[in-house]
């Protein structure tokens, strides 16, 4: 049961990894260097060894500098604990040759567990705070059904999702992602359909305005198909290009009486192909709550020809994301994420977003949005560790499950924001202006994996309250 125990496994082999080099080095004189002979995998009983050897940064035969040697090695560790399809990783040095410098790598895995179904019953709004503020916990925006989640269907960190989903928004969903087609390369395709009973068909004082039919009829319908390749260059770079055919189509209600701009010129009905350019340089340590590491982003999208279906858009992003780990528990956390969009005529409101959606917040401001074809934000926290441990949940669950890794931090953040909207800024309180916000926050930890938020925001125009999130990592 030791074996499972990482943290105390990766303090050991840091001493024992100096140790070892100290006297090595103080043997060989002037040999400052050693070369890995092999690289031997244990616990791998589904995912593939190269599925491995794809997260590691030397091969068999490389020359590595002693002084490098244990950094490298303690780095390594905490990738494969951070990609999801492992619980713990350990590495170790053996059989080294000290008259030749010649030694081999032996890293032992403990699986994950892969196979998720589960009852999907999830929020319409854009959070928990939304829900429980605007809409006054009304079960009618929730969503309900069954999914499964696959994260190493072949052993090749291969993915797939399915969703059937019901409730506020009907869904039907199919996600596969293989990453290891050939080399470097590898494809994913996503085919999804929706349709709603109730949309969001203008933003007026920075809060979304819905519309239900009487009869409760159907407003919105939506198809999309995707297909895509992604290169990975090394552990921390990928890249991935993507194409998708999207057709939405709405209600004449929306489009001829409440907001003819909802897809431009009254128009019923938005069918257009888009391309999509991601270039990413991840080497945070365990992403889903980052504790140090850069994350880097590219983004360039191309929705539409602007010929036969009249859709022209073209934006451009860029995000900078650093963690520096200040102490034993201290961690200094900063973003910065910009967007252009390259188009100066009027843009659908469907098209129309910036702040306020997916991940792009300002601490205390979960219950508004601001539109534009622009934005730029940045998010700062401090984070202090108050506690990281090893659960054991018992003999009983399987053995992927039986350890639980369990943290908490409270964090203090302060954010900037700044959205641009020729448009449809006038009505918009938010918009055309620099926004400030900020406050403290508890995080939970789980498996590494699943983050848990609870945050006090105060806006900078007064506003303040207590926001619930999962998901996060600022």
């Amino acid at each position: 049961m030791l074996w499972f125990l990482k943290n105390s496994l990766i303090r050991n082999s840091i001493c024992a990894g100096f140790a070892l080099i100290a006297l090595i080095a103080h043997v060989n004189g002037q040999r400052d260097f050693v070369i890995l002979d092999s690289i031997l995998i244990h616990g791998n009983k589904k995912t593939r060894r190269n599925v491995i050897l794809h997260e590691i940064d030397f091969h068999s035969g490389d020359t590595i500098s002693l002084q490098m040697l244990s950094g490298k090695l303690i780095s390594i560790e905490k990738r494969l604990q951070s990609i999801g399809i492992f619980t713990a990783a350990k590495i170790n040095v053996k059989n080294w040759k000290t008259d030749v410098n010649i030694c081999n790598i032996d890293i032992t895995v403990q699986e994950n567990w892969y196979l998720y179904p589960y009852i999907i019953f999830e929020l319409a709004d854009r959070n928990f705070n939304v829900w429980r503020k605007e809409q006054n916990y009304s079960f009618a925006r929730v969503n309900y059904g069954l999914a499964l989640n696959h994260i190493n269907l072949t052993g090749n960190k291969d993915k797939l999702k399915i969703k059937i989903q019901r409730g506020f928004t009907k869904k039907y969903e199919v996600t596969y992602d293989f990453p290891y087609l050939k080399n470097k390369w590898g494809i994913f395709f996503n085919y999804l359909y929706s349709e709603n009973r109730e949309i969001a068909y203008k933003t007026l004082n920075n809060k979304l305005v819905f519309y239900k039919k009487p009869d409760d009829g159907k407003l919105f319908f939506r198809h999309r198909a995707g297909i895509g390749v992604t290169h990975r260059t090394n552990a921390q770079t990928n890249q991935i290009l993507k194409i998708e055919y999207l057709t939405a189509t709405v209600d004449s209600v929306i489009s001829g009486d409440l907001n003819p701009d909802y897809f431009g010129a009254g128009r019923l009905a938005l069918n257009y192909p888009s391309l999509d350019y991601l270039f990413r340089y991840n080497n945070t340590i365990y992403p889903q709550y980052p504790t140090g590491g850069y994350d880097i982003e590219l983004n360039f999208r191309k929705e539409g020809l602007g010929v036969l279906n009249k859709t022209n858009n073209t934006w451009i992003s860029f995000s900078f994301e650093k963690h520096s780990s200040l102490n034993n528990r201290f961690v200094l956390s900063n973003r910065m994420k910009l967007k252009y969009n390259f188009q100066n005529t009027v843009l659908p409101y469907f098209l129309n977003y910036s702040i306020g959606y997916n991940n792009d917040n300002i601490a205390g401001y979960q219950l508004y949005v601001i539109d534009g074809r622009n934005f730029i934000i940045s998010n700062n926290a401090i984070k202090y560790r108050l506690l990281d441990k090893d659960i054991n949940l018992g003999d009983n669950l399987p053995r992927q499950l039986k350890i639980m890794n369990f943290k908490i931090y409270s964090r203090f953040n302060f954010d900037l924001g700044y959205a641009s909207d020729p448009a449809y800024g006038k009505n918009n309180f938010l918009t055309n202006k620099l926004n400030y916000g900020y406050g403290p926050s508890f995080d939970i930890i789980i498996f590494n994996n699943v983050a848990l938020s609870c945050q006090y925001g105060i806006t900078g125009f007064g506003d303040k309250g207590f926001f619930f999130e999962s998901g996060v990592n600022f």
